[in-house]
């Protein structure tokens, strides 16, 4: 009632857009440093996502696994492959230092006052990613974006 039909299909309809907006931020990011990478496709109004600090991104590089691998441009699942094939699988030792990186960076952001972005592990991934919900009123633009994934980036650096 307090949106009325059209007003809550707008609403729903620029959450969608916002989300499409994160997801390219993170994709674009992958693709240019491997800083970040999505954990598994983005689903109704949330992105799961990992940050890669530059000293996980030197062993992944060592052992073959490239962190751009998440960043394809198409969600669609084409003939024989599977859903998880765009995702990076994260080895189990490694899995377990990134687990270490969402707890300190998750800390870092909350005590700087910056955000309170929660991580959590999925049925995919043996790492902890970092899920953003894009739910109430608040809008967020590429502005805001930018300056989500260039916060963690900043305090995450030296993980």
């Amino acid at each position: 009632k307090y949106y009325g039909r059209k007003g809550l299909g707008r609403r729903v309809d620029q959450k969608v857009d916002q989300l499409e907006a994160f997801v390219e931020e993170v994709r674009r990011r992958g693709r240019a440093d491997g800083s970040f990478a999505l954990a598994c496709k983005p689903w109704l109004f949330n992105v799961n996502f990992f940050y890669f600090p530059p000293r996980i991104r030197r062993i992944l590089e060592a052992r073959g696994i490239a962190t751009t691998r998440a960043t394809h441009d198409n969600d669609a699942v084409n003939e024989g492959e599977s859903e998880n094939d765009d995702f990076i699988e994260i080895p189990d030792d490694i899995a377990q230092d990134m687990s270490n990186v969402s707890v300190l960076l998750k800390l870092r952001l909350h005590e700087a006052g910056e955000m309170i972005i929660p991580y959590q592990p999925l049925n995919n991934q043996k790492a902890d990613c970092f899920r953003l919900v894009l739910a109430g009123k608040k809008d967020i633009g590429i502005n805001d974006i930018r300056h989500i994934l260039d916060t963690m980036d900043k305090y995450g650096n030296d993980l």
